[in-house]
């Protein structure tokens, strides 16, 4: 299995990549090829561009949850690969907000 990371909060100053509150990340395992999230903009195609990973060979994406930061990229992935499958759970979708002590 290979794990790359292609957009994260953290900046890494040895590559000219480009980082952002969220995740997305290529896993490559038995001939398949996943996308797991897509973070909070189309930003993870630039770096996999750049990574030399090619979206267009994504047999599908797994969604972890509803928040922007992990699916934002999702309509700007369509442009790129309009046959990979995306499997998320139905709640998934949800309303859901950020609560903690009382505050929303």
């Amino acid at each position: 299995m290979k794990i790359t990371t292609l957009i994260e909060n953290l900046k890494n100053d040895s590559q000219d990549l480009i980082n952002e509150s969220g995740l997305s990340l290529y896993i490559e395992l038995d001939n398949k090829r996943i996308l797991f999230d897509t973070g909070k903009t189309g930003s993870f195609i630039t770096n996999a561009q750049k990574l030399e990973i090619h979206l267009e060979h994504v047999d599908a994406v797994v969604l972890s949850h509803g928040h922007h930061d992990h699916g934002g990229g999702l309509l700007p992935f369509f442009k790129v690969n309009s046959r990979a499958k995306v499997y998320m759970k139905r709640k998934a979708a949800g309303d859901y907000y950020f609560h903690i002590l009382g505050f929303n």
